[in-house]
C-alpha cells in the first residue's frame, strides 16, 4: 500500500516553487536517467550523491516509496520524477519530522517498526564496506552501532524507534551514518569539522 508522500503539504520548503531550485532538480533527474525513459531504475539511482549511499538503503527506498511497475509482470520498480523529489527531499532535511519518518521506514528492515542491534549492524556493514574502500582508517562497526545506541539512549534498550530518533535530536546524523559513507565521514570529522568552522580567516 503506497502511503501518501510526507512533503505534499504546504510546509513543504519553498525550493519546490522555485524555478531555479525546481530546473536543478530536473537536471540532477535528467542525469541519473541514463537509458532515458523518464524514470529511474535501482542501478541509476545509486549514482546520486557521487555513489556514497549504501545499496541496502536504495533498494530499501524502492521497496518502501516506489510503486510497482505495470510491465515486466508486475516485478519492475523505477522511480519517477515525483518520488525523486520525496527522496532528495528527505535526504535534505533529515533532521525535520518528515524527513527521518521517510528515512526511518528505509531503515526499518522488517517493517517492524523499531531496529535492533542486528538491524543497525546489518545497516552500518554497508557504509563500513565503503569506509574501506574509501582507503579509510579500519573500524570496528560493533564501537559505531554501540555509540548509535548511546546516542539515542532509546527508551526501550532493546530497540530504537522512529520516536526515539525523534526525541534524541541526532536522528539526521544516526539516519546520515547509516546509509552514507559522506555521512559518517562528516560524524567522524565533526571536531576537525567544528574547529575549522570556528577558526578566525587570516587578516
Amino acid at each position: 500500500m503506497t502511503q501518501t508522500s510526507p512533503f505534499h503539504s504546504s510546509t513543504s520548503p519553498s525550493w519546490i516553487n522555485d524555478p531555479i531550485a525546481s530546473d536543478h532538480m530536473i537536471d540532477m533527474f535528467l542525469g541519473l536517467d541514463k537509458d532515458m525513459n523518464g524514470t529511474l531504475s535501482n542501478q541509476e539511482l545509486r549514482e546520486y550523491a557521487d555513489v556514497t549511499l549504501t545499496e541496502i538503503f536504495i533498494e530499501r527506498a524502492f521497496d518502501e516509496h516506489v510503486r510497482r511497475g505495470k510491465s515486466g509482470g508486475g516485478n519492475t520498480r523505477e522511480m519517477d520524477f515525483e518520488s525523486f523529489l520525496d527522496f532528495d527531499l528527505a535526504l535534505e532535511n533529515k533532521d525535520t519530522p518528515e524527513g527521518l519518518t521517510y528515512l526511518f521506514r528505509c531503515l526499518d528492515l522488517h517493517g517492524r517498526g523499531f531496529l535492533t542491534k542486528a538491524d543497525v549492524h546489518t545497516l552500518f556493514r554497508d557504509v563500513h564496506q565503503k569506509w574501506i574502500e574509501g582507503g579509510n582508517y579500519e573500524l570496528c562497526i560493533k564501537d559505531v552501532r554501540d555509540e548509535i545506541w548511546d546516542t539515542v539512549n532509546p527508551v526501550d534498550p532493546l530497540r530504537i524507534t522512529l520516536a526515539d530518533l525523534l526525541s534524541c535530536k541526532q536522528g539526521g546524523t544516526v539516519a546520515s551514518m547509516l546509509i552514507d559513507v559522506r555521512g559518517f565521514w562528516a560524524h567522524d570529522n565533526r571536531e576537525n569539522l567544528l574547529q575549522e568552522e570556528e577558526e578566525p580567516e587570516e587578516q
